[in-house]
């Protein structure tokens, strides 16, 4: 790898950010469970089991308790987002986009462009397929958008150039065929079944069929690639 590489990830600096954030959210929840509860119990005569049992505890002890609880709580959000969003490295050769189970490297001369779509950094080739789609963070984008240019690959921003050729997939429409509607139906079922491995292998499926698939909403959308 080259000396001039760029990894772009999240900064670790935001790991007590979102400890901090989850301990003063348990601080809150120790001061509030017993109004809240007895809110509730006096509207609708039930409350939550978990806030009935925090309001069980005396204050001295879950404070301290629920405190550190948040804490873990707030860590852990950010331990598995960074897991999520993993890393992006450029070199003089290409993109290394590492994930906590998984690596792909894209060749510079693959790639026509990178952007974000919502949550997502995606790279196409001339013919607007997508190699590559996956977790990121729009916070990232300023780094991203520096580290593609400075390598040489266009950079479009924070939004899909072909937004509006998306279309929300409805089975059995005209503008797909059978098969097309078959890939994208295995599709939604293994998306319900949180089977990503499936999901991904059938997305490529489609996308050798000139098929863009996007996940919107719990709802797939889909882009016709006319060649």
């Amino acid at each position: 790898m080259s000396a001039s590489a760029t990894t772009i990830t999240l900064d670790r600096r935001l790991t007590p950010v979102f400890t901090g954030l989850g301990a003063a959210a348990g601080l809150a929840l120790a001061f509030l469970a017993g109004p809240v509860t007895a809110w509730l119990l006096d509207r609708i005569d039930s409350a939550p089991v978990f806030l009935r049992i925090v309001d069980e505890v005396p204050l001295v002890v879950a404070l301290p308790a629920l405190t550190v609880i948040g804490a873990l709580a707030g860590w852990f959000v950010f331990a598995i987002w960074e897991g999520e969003v993993g890393s992006v490295t450029l070199d003089a050769d290409g993109v290394l986009i590492t994930k906590e189970k998984s690596s792909a490297r894209f060749m510079t001369d693959e790639i026509a462009e990178a952007f974000l779509d919502g949550e997502e950094l995606v790279l196409v080739d001339d013919a607007t397929r997508e190699l590559s789609r996956t977790a990121s963070g729009n916070g990232l984008e300023p780094r991203l958008r520096t580290a593609f240019e400075a390598h040489g690959i266009t950079w479009r921003g924070r939004e899909d150039p072909r937004q509006d050729e998306f279309q929300p997939w409805i089975d059995r429409g005209a503008e797909l065929d059978a098969e097309d509607h078959a890939l994208l139906r295995a599709r939604q079922r293994a998306l319900t079944d949180k089977r990503a491995g499936e999901a991904a292998a059938l997305r490529d499926q489609l996308r050798d069929r000139d098929i863009v698939v996007r996940d919107r909403d719990d709802s797939q959308q889909v882009r016709r690639i006319i060649t």
